[in-house]
């Protein structure tokens, strides 16, 4: 306590920040797991929304005063963002937000920073857990190098899907197979595995994997 106290004002304000920060970063990955509907969530982003903000608190006042510092740092993210896969909307809308909540943690902006954090936190949640969002999903279909994948399946597409769009085909098992990749919309969801087994007749029984959620998929 004593050490606290002969420490320098502005090494005081970032421990006191990061105090703020970490309580921040334990609302924000509490609140993003609770808005799972399938209780599927990767471990990774919570893991960084959870320590974002406190690392925030550190980083933002270490470069206020310097201008190097900042392009610097500005320079790592933009090489970590182009280095980096994109990711599901949602994930990277919610690391904005807890960026955002971190910087106003790390300027003294306490009163904004909670503020912001309780409500979007408190309508993300009630739109993941009780809108239903239309979104395009991934369908992925081997077939054996002997078929021609053009509109081989449209007649099952039409029956049960209102989007089909090829996004992607390659090679794989030495080139003896194709996987081909579809952007698709359901009609239906409860008739999943009706699809899914007219697909595996019609591909020969090889594998069909359709992309449910960014965390989820339904492989038979």
């Amino acid at each position: 306590m004593e050490f606290f106290f002969r420490m320098e004002s502005q090494d005081k304000m970032i421990l006191i920040n990061m105090c703020f920060a970490l309580l921040a970063g334990l609302l924000i990955a509490a609140g993003y797991c609770i808005s799972q509907k399938r209780r599927t969530y990767s471990k990774s982003v919570v893991a960084t929304i959870f320590l974002l903000p406190i690392v925030v608190a550190v980083v933002i006042p270490l470069i206020a005063t310097d201008l190097k510092k900042a392009l610097s740092l500005a320079g790592i993210f933009a090489l970590v963002r182009f280095r980096s896969v994109p990711g599901d909307a949602k994930n990277i809308f919610y690391i904005f937000f807890t960026l955002t909540v971190g910087v106003a943690i790390a300027l003294g902006y306490y009163v904004v920073g909670f503020s912001l954090l309780f409500i979007v936190s408190f309508f993300y949640i009630i739109m993941c857990r009780f809108i239903k969002f239309s979104e395009d999903q991934i369908l992925r279909i081997t077939i054996p190098e002997d078929m021609n994948y053009n509109g081989v399946f449209d007649d099952i597409f039409d029956k049960y899907l209102t989007k089909s769009e090829l996004t992607d085909v390659k090679t794989s098992n030495m080139g003896t197979l194709f996987t081909i990749s579809y952007s698709v919309h359901l009609k239906d969801e409860s008739k999943v595995k009706e699809m899914i087994d007219e697909l595996r007749t019609r591909n020969g029984n090889l594998t069909v994997v359709l992309q449910m959620d960014p965390q989820m998929f339904l492989k038979l």
